[in-house]
């Protein structure tokens, strides 16, 4: 995975963070950072799609996927409320397919059946309005097109990790894997999951998650 190096994401975070860009890539003990970003190739490797169509990334304004998704897609959308981060990695890597918006993904009007994938790591918990989120990530998507997640398991492994790193859950983890399931499951179809670190609930830290969304038959009669 084409990843963004400590130092370069100190730097950004530096100049154009806020209060609420994740420090988990610069965190003191590396670790965190190597979880999230193994966490985010193993989240793509998920997909099973072939086509190189259009991507959008969800929530994705501190940019770490922008490399990554640049190369694998013709056409890559990233749409956040702070987006800075996401519009200077664009600058500095020289990514000429990727186009950053900053708005609330409602307001956007973007087409139907757009995206050919749309991926959201570690965004959904955030999103008082899942179902409805749910809905419009069904209207982007094409026939047959792929939704890729990552969520917090908010277990107990997962607590005392956060203890151990000196983090408090943040007031806006509204949901954990399982509810994020339910919730965008009344859109899309549960697809895969999988536990990362190990691929096993007790000790998953983030819920891996495939839904797709349910390709038309030409000619199909009700």
């Amino acid at each position: 995975m084409e990843r963004i190096d400590r130092k370069t994401m100190a730097g950004l975070i530096a100049a154009y963070g806020t209060a609420n860009t994740p420090r988990v890539y610069t965190h003191r003990n590396r670790l965190v950072g190597e979880l999230f970003w193994r966490s985010h190739d193993r989240m793509l490797a998920l997909s099973q799609s072939s086509k190189r169509g259009r991507a959008l990334d969800f929530g994705g304004g501190n940019g770490v996927l922008l490399r990554e998704l640049s190369k694998r897609f013709d056409e890559v959308v990233c749409v956040d409320l702070n987006a800075d981060i996401a519009r200077e990695v664009v600058r500095l890597y020289k990514l000429p397919n990727v186009q950053v918006m900053t708005d609330d993904i409602f307001k956007l009007g973007l087409p139907d059946g757009h995206f050919d994938m749309v991926i959201a790591a570690q965004v959904l918990e955030h999103i008082p309005e899942l179902e409805r989120l749910a809905g419009e990530m069904k209207r982007l998507l094409a026939p047959g097109g792929e939704l890729l997640a990552s969520a917090p398991s908010e277990n107990r492994f997962y607590e005392l990790g956060r203890k151990l790193v000196g983090y408090t859950k943040p007031w806006d983890h509204h949901y954990d894997g399982r509810f994020i399931i339910d919730a965008v499951g009344t859109q899309l179809m549960l697809s895969r999951k999988r536990y990362f670190p190990i691929n096993w609930g007790p000790l998953a830290v983030f819920y891996l998650l495939r839904f797709v969304k349910e390709a038309t038959t030409e000619g199909a009669t009700p």
